[in-house]
């Protein structure tokens, strides 16, 4: 049994050259979304650089997981900061796909991972 008292869910973030690289890592449910959304509003209100999402350590366990990226673009697209997916294993592509949401990947500052199919390798 997993440790209560442990962080189910971090966030990293870091000034890369093509703005703030996100990088997320722990399960994303009901359980998880809710403090992170609030930090999440703090980053996207604290700047204008673009928002490059690394999910790659990410394990989205239901809807909420996903309502939070849906959330986070919104917010950011209200905010003028544009928001890319730069990193993500399959399962969470697959999801964000068929979310329609995989126009969020993209190559901004960062190089394709071999045989990723679409799937970015994070920013250093």
């Amino acid at each position: 049994m997993a440790d209560r008292g442990a962080p189910i869910v971090t966030l990293t973030e870091h000034a890369h050259e093509s703005g703030v690289l996100l990088a997320l890592s722990g399960r994303l449910d009901a359980r998880t979304v809710a403090d992170l959304r609030l930090t999440l509003h703090r980053v996207v209100a604290d700047g204008s650089e673009p928002l490059l999402l690394d999910l790659e350590g990410v394990e989205i366990g239901d809807a909420s997981g996903l309502g939070l990226v849906v959330e986070l673009r919104r917010r950011a697209r209200r905010a003028g900061r544009p928001v890319h997916v730069v990193a993500a294993d399959d399962r969470t592509r697959r999801l964000l796909h068929r979310a329609r949401l995989h126009g969020l990947f993209t190559a901004v500052g960062t190089r394709r991972a071999p045989g990723a199919d679409g799937v970015l390798a994070g920013a250093s």
